[in-house]
């Protein structure tokens, strides 16, 4: 399992010295269970800070590229939280890598993993969170089962919040002991868990060293203003009516819808006589550099009708935006059951 562990913020103009900067709420990227013999190196990124708090302008530090491994780091640092007020510029921060067996990793680590994008834990990491005879065969059989409030629950922007809860069954099938075993500190998921499990039933009791996680969907994170001044505006003739033979379809970066990070960027391309699209640049792009490595798929997949002649200078805005229905999954997805 890679676990990659944030470092001490420092940020400073290239003149200046370096001064450290303290998070309100520095999270950290989900885990992810990866087959390694040795663990990556360690991951530098740079940014800035805004007035709201929040980091933009995140890219790769100068030398380093964005990795398989590294996915969920850029999203993690923009769902962080810093002080408002000014604005701190020339910020860096360290991500190291650690590698260790899931069967000795330590409780909280393990659960994060359960709750993590894709992820879900065995009957070990089950047994390891709720011991007991409750993943032996048959399993109980559920005959009732309840769901927590979504009313009551507050979603936190670009994370997840989780709660574990472990129970026993007694022999007329109803959960007894219910006590929540770990969680990320949302009392009000805690709570509402518990009452959803006091009021399911289940057949096939006796039982102890049940359990249940739920997850919750982050709330959206707003992509920083985009620019509409001169110095992104492109050739007036690529404006063409209908001129798409192949429109742009876009593809959100997974690990930023993951978090609900919305973003965008701003392209330019030249159009050749037969329709494609080539020497496609990123002007711009926000709150990281990976939503125009994602702007610029989205365009080197479409193509336009041929025009009369070639265009130079077209600019396009692509918009990454997190629809209404997207930032809360389904109550089937959100419940891993390990009765």
């Amino acid at each position: 399992m890679l676990d990659w562990q944030p470092g001490a913020v420092t940020c400073g103009d290239s003149g200046d010295r370096p001064a450290n900067i303290a998070a309100l709420d520095l999270v950290a990227p989900y885990p992810q269970a990866l087959a390694l013999a040795v663990p990556p190196a360690p991951m530098i990124v740079s940014f800035d800070i805004a007035a709201d708090g929040r980091a933009f302008n995140i890219r790769p530090a100068a030398g380093q590229r964005s990795r398989f491994d590294t996915r969920d780091i850029m999203p993690a640092l923009r769902a962080s939280r810093f002080a408002t007020g000014a604005e701190q510029r020339g910020c860096r921060i360290t991500y190291t890598p650690q590698l260790q067996p899931l069967a000795t990793a330590d409780l909280r680590t393990i659960a994060r993993l359960g709750a993590s994008p894709g992820n879900r834990l065995d009957k070990a990491g089950w047994q390891q969170i709720a011991p007991g005879n409750c993943r032996e065969q048959p399993s109980a059989a559920p005959l009732l089962r309840a769901y927590p409030d979504r009313r009551k629950l507050t979603p936190i922007a670009g994370d997840r919040v989780w709660t574990y809860v472990r129970y026993d069954i007694d022999a007329g099938g109803k959960p007894v002991g219910i006590a929540t075993a770990i969680s990320s500190g949302d009392a009000a998921l805690d709570a509402e868990v518990r009452t959803a499990v006091s009021k399911g039933r289940f057949a096939g009791g006796p039982r102890t060293g049940c359990g249940i996680s739920w997850r919750t969907a982050p709330a959206s994170v707003a992509a920083p203003p985009l620019p509409e001044g001169s110095e992104s505006a492109g050739n007036t003739a690529c404006e063409i009516p209908d001129r798409w033979e192949r429109k742009p379809v876009l593809t959100y970066p997974e690990p930023y819808r993951q978090r609900a990070i919305e973003g965008w960027a701003v392209v330019r391309y030249d159009v050749a006589p037969w329709g494609e699209l080539g020497e496609i640049k990123v002007l711009a792009a926000e709150p990281s550099s990976d939503f125009g490595e994602a702007a610029v798929n989205v365009l080197r997949r479409a193509r336009f009708k041929p025009p009369a002649a070639g265009l130079t200078g077209c600019v396009d805005r692509v918009r990454f935006a997190i629809r209404a229905d997207e930032g809360d999954a389904p109550a089937d997805d959100d419940a891993t059951v390990a009765d």
